[in-house]
């Protein structure tokens, strides 16, 4: 496009007839075949047509001094505007991991026969949700990677609608790959296990930048979709599942204590969920991750979340010794009960704090949890960060703070600074190693507290 408006512009004559006009049809038949057609390039398809057209009808081939400065503006001003779209919607592109380690990853539907589904249109069945494992691998030659989310088609659309936008506003998505590779062998040796569970309306891979972070560097981490509270997963049997806006109602629009209920409720499902994965971890070559059975260490558990999460983490740990380790992004304590509140962390945690929730009762919660922890807490505040920058959020635009995706700490800053905390800590207390990475690295937007017990 540029070389059809500029040509004239610099030369005074047009191309001959059609040279213009095939080179901006070229170009639409191989990004549509290599690239995908994406909502945000429209504009630039309707000029490209524009331009070609203009290029076989326009007899006159000549222009001169005046017209060559109009349209040099007006051409490439409108070339330019054509492409803000795609430049601040771009195709997210994930950082490349920073381990050496390959990615394999596989995905399982879980059945916890002990526990009566709660949510949805006909609770009462065996609750059924879908875990996905990444593990590190042997690289296999010509391996195809695995899309960012395996269930984008719903969860784009879900997510767009829930961030207050048309269902296709994400829908360019489809095009970001991961770095990880459906079923590849798995690595020699033994590694710790991470689990990871998202907050409300959140989905298993909306931090899988920070899990193939984990992963490259030696660990397997398991995430789950918890049904109902996850924005869409998709059953084995194919049912799409939404979240189920009953199990979290609108604080302003119920009782208080019925808002109460309803969070502590899925807070102790989302808890339920992470039991049920520890226990089929026990289940080794007999239960549902049988390819990892001789390869993770479950002496080595650490659990991490985001929000309601991050909330069920701490729950989960509070009360079941196989947690090795806690990390929570924003966790969201407030809807513990009071027996929960009243048991003593014994593990090491970390606590990252956005600042919309700092200073609030929930972080006054969150710090008497670790005011009476028995092991350390880290207690990390991130100056700038809003509540979803703790996930693969900033990645998305670089625009995304004036479309309140997230705060106004740049993405190149944020996601260096989680990444820093979040591997540091789950080194120092799952494979033992230095406590550098918490002690020493410096942030100027991070504060750091240490609390000793």
């Amino acid at each position: 496009m540029v070389f059809a408006v500029a040509w004239p512009v610099l030369f005074g004559t047009r191309a001959r007839r059609g040279i213009a006009a095939i080179l901006l049809s070229a170009g639409l038949v191989v990004h549509w075949q290599f690239e995908g057609f994406r909502w945000q390039m429209i504009p630039l398809y309707i000029v490209a047509f524009g331009l070609a057209i203009g290029d076989v009808l326009f007899i006159e081939r000549g222009h001169d001094w005046r017209s060559r400065v109009t349209r040099g503006i007006a051409g490439l001003g409108g070339v330019f505007l054509a492409a803000v779209l795609p430049l601040v919607l771009p195709v997210p592109q994930l950082p490349v991991p920073s381990g050496p380690e390959a990615i394999g990853t596989f995905t399982v539907q879980l059945i916890d026969r002990e526990r009566p589904e709660a949510y949805g249109g006909s609770p009462g069945g065996p609750r059924k949700f879908v875990a996905q494992v990444w593990y590190p691998a042997q690289p296999v030659d010509d391996a195809e990677p695995e899309p960012w989310s395996q269930d984008w088609d719903v969860v784009a659309p879900a997510m767009s609608l829930n961030l207050g936008f048309p269902r296709w506003f994400l829908n360019h998505t489809q095009y970001t790959n991961s770095h990880a590779y459906e079923s590849l062998p798995v690595a020699a040796g033994t590694f710790p296990v991470v689990v990871f569970s998202h907050g409300w309306t959140g989905f298993r891979t909306i931090a899988i930048n920070q899990v193939e972070h984990l992963v490259s560097n030696g660990y397997v981490v398991i995430a789950a979709d918890h049904t109902f509270g996850a924005v869409a997963t998709r059953l084995d049997d194919g049912e799409v599942v939404e979240y189920d806006p009953a199990a979290l109602p609108d604080e302003d629009s119920v009782p208080a204590a019925q808002y109460q209920a309803a969070a502590t409720g899925l807070v102790a499902t989302y808890s339920g969920d992470l039991i049920a994965i520890l226990n089929e971890l026990d289940e080794g070559s007999g239960g549902a991750f049988a390819p990892l059975a001789d390869t993770v260490d479950l002496n080595r558990i650490g659990i991490y979340g985001h929000s309601t999460g991050g909330g069920a983490a701490i729950k989960t740990c509070l009360e079941d010794e196989r947690c090795t380790a806690v990390l929570g992004l924003d966790p969201w304590v407030e809807p513990l009960t009071e027996a929960d509140l009243r048991l003593t962390m014994s593990r090491p945690a970390l606590y990252l704090r956005s600042d919309e929730w700092r200073g609030n009762q929930n972080d006054a919660l969150l710090a008497g949890i670790a005011g009476r922890g028995e092991s350390v807490t880290y207690m990390v505040g991130v100056e700038g960060a809003g509540h979803n920058d703790f996930l693969v959020t900033p990645l998305l635009s670089p625009i995304g703070s004036q479309l309140g995706l997230r705060g106004p700490i740049p993405a190149g800053r944020v996601v260096p600074i989680v990444d820093n905390y979040l591997l540091g800590f789950f080194d120092v207390f799952l494979l033992g190693t230095g406590s550098a990475a918490l002690d020493s690295v410096s942030f100027p937007e991070v504060t750091l507290q240490v609390i000793e017990p």
